[in-house]
């Protein structure tokens, strides 16, 4: 008994400072461990979030624009880094548009933005993505679990120190320089380690950035091709386009937008106010009755409206677009584009003055044919002579009608009158036989109908009785502008020569009715029919008005 004691007092100091330094081991090695996992876990979360935020801001314009395709392509691109194990980006109600998953992984179907966390060994990031203050959505991010070897190199300097710890233990005859010498051995090893591990980290992050940042720019380019086309195909078709936050009315629109409003592109429309002061005030009520009708249906915008630009003038303008809606069915924003109608608009209403004037001329032509009948058949002493005046006449009305319908209705001047009803008694053999000449006459729809008409009766009259009935007659027509009395008026001149002998008729014919009384009452101006022996003559006085105008 006494022999142990002594033997436990000889050994007691070597023995306690061996243990203490085996117990100091263990406790650095746990420390180590503990350090290096924290360490570990710092670095990877590190890497994760980066990771998450570079994907969320690649992805912020394929989500303003809904292209799905184009966000699949930055997931896609996530498969050049081997630390990512799941990805998904989510709509605004947390719902899965697109995700990227190694085998055996995927993402889940629903995503809430959270802090980071640990689940099974692997790390879970989560992030919003936002365009300024508003959030479009969100976007999921999980690691890989961390490798067997990484783990098996950071602890495995603790297992060296405890294994050290436990031969120190089991030799107790080992010097204390010896231990402290073992000691900075392990830690220089471990040290080593700790910055080899390091090194790999740092040099696995930066090929991951390195990659990611190729995918990210050759997504951007194509994106940026797909917009340019986009664009191109807006401003070929003359499409504006716009884009408005419902909930702070901020608008985003396109320099054709602008231009279809009247604006230039300097003009500001940033918010929808600004929109709304561009429209005509008699429009204003039926926009925002079919804007709130299409928003609370949930159906596409389809709206035509006046503007009034800068300058006074009115516009039409059609938008088209669509809503998109939270998950509590409120609309939360709307784009779309716009086009100028004005011209449409413009055709629209000519095509409706035409049908009024086509209906209005139907009318006038049957009243002439009934006029036209009524009064010949008056004067016809036999049938046979009514068919022919008929006929006749008709014809003339005709070419009257073919020349307006030349010129849309739109009228036609006094030379082309006179040319056209003239033209079946020139001939080129003897040009001379019918000559006219004035200065540039406008004459309108009705005035050319009857001035027509009224030359028509002067020809029929010379070629049956005056002088086209003979081969050396002549018809000359001329025609001033007499401003020397007011109101300015067309003096017409028709003169005839070279016929036989006129005599006076006491009959008055539906011709001389036509010049003398219809003529006079269609110009509110004078007829001066006159039987002279060496020819017929007839002079019309004719006041300047919408009717019949010295052309410009």
């Amino acid at each position: 008994m006494a022999r142990g004691w002594n033997v436990w007092t000889q050994w007691r100091p070597a023995q306690v400072a061996t243990v203490a330094l085996a117990v100091g081991l263990i406790l650095a090695a746990l420390g180590v461990a503990a350090y290096n996992e924290q360490l570990s876990n710092a670095q990877r979360l590190r890497n994760a979030n980066v990771q998450a935020a570079i994907l969320a801001g690649s992805v912020e314009a394929p989500l303003a624009f809904d292209d799905v395709e184009a966000t699949q392509g930055y997931l896609n691109a996530l498969h050049a880094n081997p630390n990512i194990d799941a990805a998904g980006v989510y709509d605004l109600n947390g719902k899965l548009l697109a995700g990227y998953s190694r085998p055996g992984a995927r993402p889940p179907e629903r995503n809430t933005v959270g802090p980071p966390a640990i689940l099974d060994a692997r790390l879970v990031v989560t992030r919003p993505v936002t365009q300024g203050s508003t959030v479009l959505g969100s976007v999921y991010l999980r690691t890989i679990s961390e490798p067997f070897a990484a783990r098996a190199a950071r602890y495995g300097a603790m297992g060296l120190l405890i294994v050290m710890a436990a031969l120190m233990v089991t030799v107790l005859g080992a010097s204390n320089a010896s231990l402290v010498r073992a000691h900075e051995r392990l830690k220089v090893e471990v040290d080593e380690r700790l910055k080899t591990e390091a090194a790999l980290q740092e040099s696995q992050r930066l090929e991951a950035l390195a990659q990611l940042a190729v995918a990210t720019e050759r997504g951007r380019a194509a994106l940026h091709q797909s917009e340019q086309k986009l664009e191109f195909a807006l401003d070929a078709g003359r499409l504006g386009a716009w884009e408005v936050d419902l909930g702070s009315g901020r608008m985003n629109v396109s320099d054709v937008f602008k231009a279809n409003l009247g604006l230039g592109p300097g003009d500001p429309v940033r918010t929808y106010d600004d929109l709304l002061q561009q429209i005509h005030p008699d429009d204003l009520d039926d926009y925002h009755r079919q804007i709130d009708g299409a928003i609370a249906s949930g159906k596409d915008l389809d709206i035509e409206f006046r503007t009034l630009g800068p300058d006074g003038q009115s516009r039409w303008m059609q938008i088209r677009g669509r809503g998109a809606f939270d998950e509590e069915g409120i609309a939360v924003r709307a784009a779309g584009v716009s086009m100028d109608i004005s011209a449409r608009k413009a055709d629209e209403e000519r095509q409706r003055l035409l049908l009024d004037e086509l209906n209005h001329r139907v009318k006038n032509t049957l009243a002439t044919v009934q006029s036209i009948a009524m009064q010949t058949s008056r004067t016809a002493e036999q049938p046979a002579m009514f068919e022919g005046a008929f006929r006749s006449r008709i014809g003339a009305l005709a070419v009257a009608h073919e020349l307006l319908s030349a010129a849309s209705w739109d009228g036609a001047s006094l030379h082309d009158v006179v040319e056209r009803t003239l033209a079946p008694y020139r001939t080129d053999s003897d040009p001379a036989r019918v000559t006219f000449a004035g200065p540039q006459v406008r004459l309108g729809p009705n005035a050319a109908v009857t001035l027509n008409m009224a030359f028509h009766e002067l020809a029929t009259n010379a070629a049956k009785y005056g002088s086209l009935s003979v081969g050396g007659g002549r018809v000359f027509v001329s025609w001033t502008i007499d401003r020397g009395a007011e109101p300015n008026a067309i003096v017409i001149d028709w003169r005839e020569a070279g016929g036989p002998t006129v005599e006076p008729s006491l009959r008055r014919g539906f011709g001389s009715r036509l010049l003398e009384q219809g003529l006079a009452r269609e110009f509110d101006g004078d007829v001066q029919l006159t039987f002279a022996p060496e020819g017929v003559s007839c002079r019309m006085r004719l006041p300047l008005s919408n009717k019949l105008r010295e052309a410009a």
